[in-house]
């Protein structure tokens, strides 16, 4: 079939863009956000809307190889990356990126395309760098002097990357994470209230000491001393012998469930049959999870961390507790629990955000926006738009 002018015109100011980020093959037992991430993107208007180079940097393993395996397959990524970039000559780089080793990994790539004369989009994720001082913030700046811009999670990054990290504000645009996605938000409007006895929480992340795993746990064995209330546990990582071990010993084994890692299509699942969500974490960018529950419809809970705060509203879409405060955790706990109005509430509230804020498409347009805006800047091509369909 032949194009039209129009469409020709279209695909004209279609950009090339080279995706840095987590792309595992079909199968893959590997998990995270920004594996999330980047398939709600494949999944998206994106493909039909630039002409997308995807370059893998999954980790090749849960919990992570020493140090040494992964610098040397970092180098490797590195090598594949420059050869997949001067192959393609992309308009514009979007690297994303953990916190750790993989700023230094993706700032050399950032590099390497600033030096090649194409813009570099750096998109962190996680909090742990948030608090970051003295000689780190001089490390951050050298490591991500190279992009163009870096993409914010939310406000705590955005003030975060002008203050430490030395750019302009303008060279930090707000790029919201975009679980909320249809399946869930048709959850969310569905939801109705539930009639059963017992009150069901979930977790869903990894089973770690700096997510909350300990806090948790502690909280809900004091709230279950005298409530019908049940935890299921979606994850895996290093605290899970810890876990069961404290749920065993507890005698709570008829109360809490694990799951370990649920595949995308059996997450939903997981939601729809929940009614609140708990992440009780010691540092967050701007959790994947917290947007994927109030999508389907549940109250949050969630700790006072990252970009959460700048995000929601204590009582009005979640209840924000103080991270490693189990007192404060296990009363929140209880309040949601005992109050079905206010699970009620907060969910609703939470659903309209996510619906508002958090939807891939919404993402899409940001980023396509930012992507023309470099390449102008750049002198690549025309900004025939601004990224709006």
């Amino acid at each position: 079939m032949q194009q039209t002018a129009a469409e020709e015109a279209s695909a004209a100011d279609r950009k090339s863009l080279m995706i840095v980020g987590a792309f595992p093959p079909p199968g893959s037992r590997i998990f995270g956000g920004v594996i999330t991430s980047c398939r709600l993107l494949l999944q998206s208007s994106l493909p039909q809307r630039a002409m997308l180079t995807l370059v893998d940097s999954t980790q090749v393993s849960n919990p992570p190889p020493p140090l040494y395996v992964r610098a040397g397959l970092a180098f490797v990524r590195c090598l594949k990356f420059v050869a997949a970039f001067e192959r393609v000559r992309p308009d514009a780089v979007l690297l994303f990126c953990s916190v750790g080793a993989s700023i230094v990994e993706k700032g050399a790539m950032a590099w390497y395309a600033r030096l090649r004369g194409r813009p570099a989009l750096l998109f962190p994720r996680g909090g742990r760098v948030l608090g970051a001082g003295g000689i780190g913030r001089v490390w951050l700046r050298g490591m991500c002097g190279g992009a163009a811009m870096i993409l914010c999670q939310g406000p705590a990054w955005q003030r975060f990357a002008t203050a430490a990290m030395g750019f302009h504000p303008a060279r930090c645009p707000l790029v919201p994470n975009w679980s909320a996605t249809p399946d869930l938000l048709q959850l969310g409007r569905e939801r109705t209230e539930r009639e059963r006895a017992r009150v069901e929480l979930l977790f869903v992340g990894w089973v770690e000491p700096e997510k909350g795993i300990r806090e948790l746990l502690e909280a809900f064995r004091r709230i279950a001393r005298d409530r019908d209330v049940g935890l299921h546990i979606v994850g895996d990582g290093r605290g899970m012998a810890f876990a069961r071990d404290f749920v065993a010993n507890s005698k709570l084994q008829s109360r809490v469930r694990f799951s370990g890692w649920l595949a995308a299509e059996d997450l939903p699942a997981a939601y729809r049959e929940a009614d609140v969500l708990v992440l009780p974490s010691w540092a967050e960018g701007l959790p994947n999870a917290m947007i994927e529950a109030m999508a389907a419809g549940l109250a949050v809970a969630v700790t006072r961390v990252g970009n959460v705060p700048d995000v929601v509203r204590d009582r009005v879409e979640a209840l924000l507790v103080e991270p490693r405060d189990v007192d404060g955790l296990a009363s929140a706990l209880a309040v949601l629990v005992d109050d079905s109005a206010l699970r009620t509430g907060l969910g609703k509230n939470g659903h309209a955000l996510a619906a508002r804020e958090f939807a891939v498409e919404a993402a899409v347009d940001r980023i396509l926006r930012v992507v023309n805006q470099v390449c102008y800047e750049y002198g690549i091509s025309a900004c025939h738009c601004d990224g709006e369909r």
